[in-house]
């Protein structure tokens, strides 16, 4: 399904019914890499209306020459939001990796209505000189898996992914690297390194339940820069996985949809409570 935000052509995929919950994907990528994650969990739980869409210049959605920041792409998630829940609707928010930078954006524009904040490996710096990264760590291979690959599969993957086997490579190629060729060069160039003109980290802290998931090998954001964010969350779970990088819904699912069903429930707990106080 596609909808017109400031003249640019959407693709969004909304499934469920209830609280909404608007996803938000990282640089380069689209909704598959958010929707792989989070739907084993979220489709077992009445009461979550998930909202996937492709970022402009990524997945199905146009691109815009006009769109020339990060502010610039801000303004089209809040149009996006505003375009499907309407002004006033509550919700809560996901974010993966510069998904999680614009949900800090949107919580900054919107803060009075959302219910609950999940941050997935989530961009805290830009410029990888101002990034803190661990070195690389391989926690797991497969050598007869890994034999299977080409030099230019391999490469794909080393240096890069922390555990090296078939079922996180076929979750890659099934919902990271098709993406990876539709997104528009000249765009990602663009917004490239773009930080927001106000700073997220200087409003009011948030204290509804939060979740923030790191991986300890994470060598694309890093995850020490996202300590510094721990006052701003009082009611936030930090969780840094030690088997797991950039990846980490892929490389540790078990572990990923543990914690985002506790964070779904308590955000669902929350809601509840904030209708009945506004009600009441």
């Amino acid at each position: 399904m596609f909808t017109r935000i400031s003249g640019v052509s959407i693709f969004h995929e909304s499934l469920g019914d209830g609280l909404p919950l608007v996803c938000i994907h990282g640089y380069g990528v689209d909704h598959r890499s958010m929707k792989s994650g989070m739907e084993p969990i979220a489709r077992e739980m009445p009461g979550v209306r998930r909202i996937y869409f492709d970022l402009p210049g990524m997945g199905s959605s146009q691109t815009h020459p006009d769109i020339l920041s990060s502010d610039d792409m801000l303004d089209m998630v809040l149009g996006f939001i505003d375009d499907r829940l309407g002004p006033d609707q509550p919700f809560a928010l996901a974010g993966y990796s510069y998904g999680g930078y614009l949900a800090r954006g949107v919580m900054v524009r919107m803060p009075a209505r959302i219910r609950g904040v999940m941050l997935l490996c989530p961009v805290i710096r830009f410029g990888r000189d101002g990034r803190t990264l661990p070195p690389f760590k391989c926690c797991e291979r497969d050598p007869g898996f890994l034999d299977c690959l080409g030099p230019e599969q391999f490469a794909v993957i080393d240096q890069f992914v922390t555990i090296q086997t078939l079922e996180v490579w076929e979750q890659y190629m099934a919902h990271i690297h098709p993406a990876l060729e539709l997104a528009d060069p000249g765009l990602m160039e663009k917004i490239r390194d773009t930080e927001f003109r106000k700073d997220p980290d200087r409003g009011p802290a948030y204290d509804g339940p939060a979740l923030i998931l790191l991986g300890r090998y994470d060598v694309a954001v890093g995850y020490e820069d996202a300590w510094t964010l721990c006052h701003r969350f009082p009611d936030g779970d930090f969780v840094v996985a030690g088997r797991a990088g950039h990846l980490l819904h892929m490389e540790q699912p078990e572990l990923f949809r543990s914690h985002v069903r506790t964070w779904l429930e308590r955000v669902l707990d929350h809601q509840t409570k904030y209708t009945g106080t506004i009600n009441g």
